[in-house]
């Protein structure tokens, strides 16, 4: 009941476009970079799994590109919780739905961040979900992002 009620809230709150280009960059850029993590990884794969040479320390670079987007989305996200809640919540939006909303992007950023570091093949559809997700919190189809 309660994730039916939060779904319905999300389509009365898409009336109204927040704008947070901000995130909205930045779930672009995790999307790009765990897409590039399972690539690498793959690679890494069909070289035998090597612990050192050029795949091995870019898939290593990508794993910290993705570890440190993830942070800086759960900065961001904390932060308009924190200190600007009216961007968080417009009038028409309750504020338990809000926090609904919150609570299932971190939870998909903690479940990216476990799949960084085990099972990268399962990330290209994670990320594109959680972008997806973001465009649906942000209401982006109504943001012109530059």
């Amino acid at each position: 009941m309660g994730h039916i009620y939060s779904s319905l809230a999300r389509i009365i709150y898409n009336r109204r476009a927040m704008r947070d280009p901000a995130l909205h960059r930045l779930a672009q850029e995790l999307e790009w970079l765990g897409c590039e993590l399972e690539f690498y990884g793959h690679k890494h794969a069909l070289e035998g799994f090597p612990n050192a040479g050029p795949t091995w320390k870019t898939f290593q670079a990508k794993r910290r590109g993705v570890m440190a987007t993830t942070s800086k989305i759960e900065r961001e996200l904390k932060s308009s919780v924190r200190f600007n809640p009216t961007r968080l919540v417009g009038i028409e939006y309750p504020m338990d739905s809000a926090l609904d909303s919150v609570a299932e992007l971190f939870a998909a950023l903690e479940d990216i961040k476990n799949s960084s570091q085990s099972a990268v093949h399962a990330l290209p559809g994670k990320v594109r979900n959680f972008t997806h997700m973001v465009d649906n919190y942000l209401g982006a189809d109504q943001v012109s992002v530059p």
